[in-house]
């Protein structure tokens, strides 16, 4: 018998994932409808910590509601697992991105399903510790914008932004006008809207950042004629 296939697999952690947040609705319910928008590409085994990474993918639209409604970093802890070993529940040590499962602290993760008995989870004392997150593409945006005072780029909704991909072009969002239409800005600092139902889908509005800021004024509403034109 080939030893490798008694290793865990994505199945064990896909069912996994799934008993945990069906486990803490009442507590987090987000676990759950986050999960219905994601799927996983695969595992790997980590030695340093020791544990388990859970690799995830989204396609645009999924990934635009995950950034919008989503995005978190954290540890869980109050989750423990039976360990057929000991003959006991062991807790164990869980990180969520995007409110997804993303890392399992265990020692011999290749096992994990062996040691323990994953239909049997208990959870007690549930706390979360919530970690900074860092965001390359808001580092990108921001440096387009550098031109714009503190102030302004207040008016803006940098910490949510994202990079979106059209013609080979990259976009970042700054402002998200919550139809799945966009303001996004390019690393030269120009600024378009996005419009996924016009014909013309990326147009620009302006090359400079300052200038956009004579179109707005920090309301969303002085922007839908410019979204529609």
């Amino acid at each position: 018998m080939n030893i490798f296939s008694r290793k865990t697999k994505t199945k064990h952690i896909v069912n996994f994932g799934l008993k945990i947040a069906n486990l803490l609705e009442t507590e987090l319910p987000q676990l759950k409808v986050a999960l219905g928008i994601s799927r996983i590409h695969g595992i790997s085994f980590m030695n340093k910590p020791s544990g388990i990474f859970i690799s995830r993918g989204y396609n645009t639209k999924q990934f635009e509601e995950i950034n919008r409604n989503h995005k978190t970093l954290f540890n869980l802890t109050g989750i423990s697992v039976w360990n057929r070993k000991s003959e006991r529940y062991e807790p164990i040590k869980l990180n969520y991105h995007y409110d997804t499962l993303t890392k399992i602290e265990i020692e011999n993760p290749e096992f994990f399903h062996k040691t323990f008995d994953l239909n049997r989870i208990q959870k007690n004392g549930i706390e979360l510790e919530h970690l900074k997150m860092e965001n390359p593409d808001q580092k990108i945006a921001e440096k387009a914008l550098k031109s714009l005072s503190k102030e302004q780029l207040g008016l803006l909704e940098l910490d949510y932004c994202f990079e979106i991909e059209y013609d080979e072009k990259l976009f970042y969002t700054i402002l998200d006008m919550e139809d799945g239409n966009y303001i996004a800005v390019d690393k030269k600092g120009n600024i378009y809207r996005l419009n996924h139902d016009h014909d013309e889908r990326v147009k620009l509005i302006t090359n400079k950042p300052i200038d956009f800021f004579e179109l707005y004024s920090g309301q969303k509403s002085d922007l839908e004629n410019i979204m529609y034109d």
